[in-house]
């Protein structure tokens, strides 16, 4: 159960593998309550990511945690084809013999679940977006009210320099189902924080650092290493000179607001017509449009607040706490 003093999490996700470090630093702070998990198609199918999640929640006994089942297909049916660093089941393909059994993944859709949750927590809860915005966007369309009752709305995704990691110009979250994306940016309705796939490049963790904190051994730390293995040997094979977290720094920044160095209140969109730059987030820098800001966009982090955040996940490395 969760407590007044408390702030509460709904995180919706897609379940790979920088999204189970983000949820693991969500279940280890001292201050929060994750009131649930919805699930989404992008670095695997919405019920594998279901799967994912109960064994992040397995990790560290938390499968008390209810999991929703969300939409498996974009917004207009277009379903991408993604890149092989999560692996096919978006944890690097390692088998879990003693995965939890399907059972304990609730049968209420994720879309209702989050309409729900919206209205009994309304002003309390912040939304947490690691994945394509398809189940907040079908959200919207079923109760627009939600964005007004919404405490604040976090999402990794899109790019603020037109920079892509999927095409050209488009950011994976926003390139799986950019029709989402744009009703969520113009409609929602909600305090908005961006963090972009540029500001995570532009602070990415050496390897050497990143070995270390996965030398520490214990279960977490050992799950981690086991379903990032063929992440890692993919990025080598590409001679990534450094680490690229994603999820993590959406998380971070929704945990400690101190890791947020500098951000800018801007009107931002999505392109959905054009042939180069479909996906794209396009941020009006200079208020050409001149409609009124609808997102914050984090540009710089606080690197060491960051990788301090990293190590102490696995501080106490095997007690997360429960409410």
């Amino acid at each position: 159960m969760s407590t007044p003093s408390r702030r509460k999490l709904l995180i919706d996700t897609d379940a790979g593998v920088d999204d189970a470090q983000a949820i693991l630093m969500a279940l280890k702070s001292p201050d929060v309550d994750v009131i649930g998990i919805t699930c989404v198609a992008g670095n695997a199918d919405a019920m594998q990511v279901g799967k994912n999640v109960l064994r992040v929640l397995q990790v560290v006994n938390r499968l008390d945690i209810p999991v929703y089942i969300g939409c498996n297909e974009p917004l207009l049916g277009d379903k991408k084809e993604t890149s092989d660093y999560h692996g096919s089941d978006g944890f690097g393909d390692v088998p879990d013999p003693e995965a939890p059994d399907d059972s304990l993944l609730e049968s209420e859709h994720a879309v209702n679940a989050l309409m729900r949750l919206s209205k009994k927590h309304e002003g309390e809860l912040s939304l947490v977006c690691l994945a394509p915005l398809t189940n907040i966007a079908m959200a919207i369309r079923m109760d627009p009210g939600i964005g007004s009752r919404l405490k604040h709305c976090y999402i990794m995704g899109g790019n603020h320099h037109g920079k892509g990691n999927m095409t050209v110009a488009a950011e994976f979250n926003f390139y799986f189902d950019p029709e989402a994306a744009y009703v969520v940016l113009n409609q929602l309705k909600a305090h908005i924080t961006i963090v972009t796939w540029e500001t995570c490049m532009e602070h990415s963790i050496p390897w050497e650092f990143y070995s270390n904190i996965r030398d520490k051994g214990g279960d977490v730390c050992n799950f981690l290493s086991k379903i990032e293995k063929k992440s890692c040997e993919y990025a080598k094979k590409q001679k990534w000179a450094t680490f690229m977290p994603a999820d993590e720094y959406l998380i971070a920044c929704v945990l400690r607001p101190d890791v947020i160095k500098t951000c800018c209140d801007v009107y931002a969109t999505v392109e959905v017509k054009g042939h180069y730059t479909w996906g794209q987030m396009v941020v009006d820098w200079q208020k050409v449009l001149k409609r009124p800001n609808n997102v914050c966009v984090v540009t710089d982090i606080n690197q060491d607040v960051f990788e301090g955040m990293l190590a102490d996940l696995f501080i106490n490395k095997d007690t997360h706490r429960r409410t």
